[in-house]
Formats: C-alpha cells, sequence, structure tokens
C-alpha cells in the first residue's frame, strides 16, 4: 500500500508518522508539501524524513507564495524557475494547492488559463513531471446554508469575493485542452462525488488525468449513496484512481502547533478501506476524531484483489511512471 497523500512538518513528529507507516503496512509515502497556517515551507522537513524513513519517500514540492507578489512580467519567468528548484531539491513533482479558493484570493494567484502560466504548464508537460493539483473544494462551501461548521471555521466558505468553482473548472480544462501531455491528478476524486458522469467524462477526455480518493469525509458519503453507480466508475476507471489519507492535513491548518493524532489517523484510514473493502451494509459511527456527524448506514463497494491492488499501490507507481 502507497500513501500518495500525505502531509508533513516536524513538529508533528516523525515518530508518529513512522509509527504509521509501520502499524499501517505502507511500503512508501508521498509527501505533499504546503506552508503550515504560519507560512512555513515543508520540502526541508520532507527531505529530512526521508532521508531516514525505511521505506521509499517521495516528495512533491509546493512553489513559494512569494511569486505572485511579482509583477507579471516577472511572473511567468518566476513560476518557470520555481520548477527548476523544486526538481534540483529532488522533488518528485509538483504540489499546487493554488487552485484553494481561499488560498487563490489571499494570494491574488491569476487565472490558470492566462499567458503568464503558460511556460510553466510547457515546461511540466514537456519534461513530464507529475503534479498535484487540488482543485476547488466540496459544492457545499459555496452555500452558505449547507457548509459545515467546521468549514466556516477554517475560512472555506466562499462568497461572491472568490473565484467561483464552475470558472476555476473552466480555466482547468482550458488548460489541459492546450497541454494534453500535462500528468496531473487531482485529489478528493475533483470534487465531483456528486457528479460522477462528468468525472468519466474528464477522465476519458484527457488520458494522462488521475484523481485520488483522498477524503473530505462528504466524498465516502456522497459514492455510498450512489453506491452502484459509484461501483462501476471504480471498476471503468480502475487505472487512474490513486490512494491517500490527507494524513497530517489538520496539523498544517491548526493555529497551534500540534503533534499527528494517531487516532485520526486511523479514523481516516478506516474510513476509506471499510468503504472499498465491504461488501454490503455496514454501520459507521462517530468516533470524535474525524468522523462526525450522526450514525449512519454507508454501503460498501467490495472491490476486488486486483482493482485494490491498483488503487492502493500500483497506480500511484504509475502516475510517477516508477512502474
Amino acid at each position: 500500500m502507497i500513501d500518495g497523500h500525505i502531509h508533513y512538518i516536524e513538529y508533528m513528529g516523525a515518530d508518529r508518522l513512522n509509527k504509521v507507516i509501520e502499524e499501517y503496512g505502507y511500503e512508501a509515502v508521498a509527501l505533499q508539501c504546503i506552508p503550515d497556517v504560519s507560512g512555513k515551507p515543508t520540502e526541508e522537513d520532507a527531505f529530512r524524513f526521508k532521508a531516514h524513513c525505511k521505506v521509499p519517500v517521495y516528495v512533491f514540492g509546493g512553489l513559494d507564495r512569494g511569486v505572485y507578489s511579482l509583477p507579471e512580467k516577472n511572473l511567468k519567468g518566476a513560476l518557470v524557475g520555481e520548477v527548476d528548484r523544486l526538481m534540483n531539491m529532488g522533488c518528485t513533482g509538483v504540489k499546487m494547492l493554488e487552485a484553494k479558493p481561499n488560498i487563490r484570493k489571499q494570494w491574488r494567484i491569476p487565472d490558470f488559463d492566462l499567458d503568464v502560466w503558460e511556460d510553466y504548464w510547457n515546461l511540466l508537460e514537456q519534461k513530464q513531471i507529475p503534479i498535484y493539483m487540488h482543485v476547488n473544494d466540496p459544492e457545499d462551501f459555496w452555500d452558505e446554508s449547507k457548509v459545515s461548521e467546521f468549514a466556516k471555521k477554517a475560512g472555506w466558505f466562499y462568497d461572491e469575493s472568490y473565484v467561483n468553482n464552475e470558472d476555476q473548472y473552466r480555466q482547468v480544462f482550458a488548460v489541459l485542452d492546450r497541454h494534453p501531455g500535462l500528468r496531473v491528478l487531482f485529489p478528493h476524486f475533483f470534487f465531483f462525488s456528486e457528479q460522477m458522469r462528468r468525472l468519466g467524462d474528464v477522465l476519458d477526455r484527457y488520458p494522462n488525468v488521475y484523481i485520488d480518493i483522498t477524503p473530505g469525509s462528504e466524498l465516502y458519503y456522497n459514492l455510498s449513496e450512489r453506491r452502484e453507480e459509484a461501483l462501476c466508475f471504480f471498476e471503468k476507471y480502475q487505472d487512474r484512481i490513486c490512494f491517500g489519507t490527507d494524513i497530517g492535513a489538520r496539523v498544517l491548518v491548526a493555529e497551534e502547533k500540534k503533534k499527528l493524532c494517531m487516532e485520526e489517523c486511523d479514523s481516516r484510514l478506516r474510513l476509506i478501506r471499510t468503504f472499498l473493502e465491504a461488501e454490503g451494509d455496514y454501520p459507521l459511527r462517530p468516533d470524535g476524531y474525524y468522523i462526525t456527524g450522526e450514525d449512519r448506514t454507508m454501503h460498501g463497494l467490495g472491490l476486488s484483489e486486483e482493482i485494490l491492488d491498483k488503487i492502493y499501490r500500483k497506480n500511484f507507481l504509475n502516475f510517477i511512471r516508477k512502474e
């Protein structure tokens, strides 16, 4: 099993992440580097962890957000320079959180289909550098009547002053139309768990696009409610779906420095694996760590061992071209 979507910063505890790796039997992990809430970058922490880890560690480095304060005439070259900097550090690929609406607003990040990005996308396409690109958030985050209190407190309710999710999808599709060779993975099911037919159209149209099943919990609730459609989707696109947990994410967004919560890590993993592996109905109960809300009945997919092996490890290796 390879967890392709973990976040790490040293104060969360290398010993705790190593315990996760050992207890879950991970054969490799990928660290997706984003700054913590104070703005501290995490690439150097990731490489120090990699140096002492017993399993392979793939580091996806983030762009220095300071480049977005540059004049447009300088930004174009700076974006290319960021790719060179990360590759020279030894990164496997690039992690982009730029299309998360609150990050985009805070740093005044230009539309992704503008000319200022063209050399950047060209370089990534030509060198076949894999990209984990977070685009948008759950649809409910744009609806004040539906957004959760947790999301509001995190600053993830998006009114008219934020980029519209559909406009941002439009920009990303325009980029893919111009750069069909981009190797890009959209985490969190591309936030299309309620629009699987639309997501299938995306995967059909862009053969180098992958997705992952990293939660938000709403992803699993939505798939469970559409169990038969979800099962057909996982069977059809079994070569394009990767595994990830987002372990460490809540540490990075916390106002105070925290240790990695082992119980939350376990809650995330159980949510994912039970849904993929269990055949038929099973109870999901709040645990006070990651699973919240009320008791609910989930409808597991009961995927075959062959499909599970692809999701849990093979597809990630194919995405980064290590298999």
